[in-house]
């Protein structure tokens, strides 16, 4: 399931690249079929487009190290600034 969530846009991406060679080797190809497919591919995507903004959110939402390296540096001048006034 980790495969299909890290890759539902490549795997997306295939598929539709798919239904344009499939009309193109077979040109007599059923239309409710081919309609099925498209809103299916259109399904998917819309799927695959709720998925990536998770993604994003909770990659927004989470906490970088760069912060705690932040917080640290600054605790840190701090103290140099206070051991300076002291002197």
């Amino acid at each position: 399931m980790e495969f299909l969530r890290t890759h539902s846009v490549r795997i997306l991406a295939a598929l539709a690249a798919l239904v344009p060679l499939l009309v193109a080797r077979w040109p007599g190809i059923d239309w409710y079929g081919l309609a099925t497919v498209v809103g299916a591919l259109l399904g998917a995507g819309e799927m695959a487009q709720r998925v990536e903004n998770s993604k994003t959110s909770e990659a927004l939402h989470k906490t970088s190290p760069y912060d705690e390296l932040a917080a640290i540096h600054m605790q840190l001048a701090q103290r140099e600034g206070q051991s300076n006034l002291a002197r």
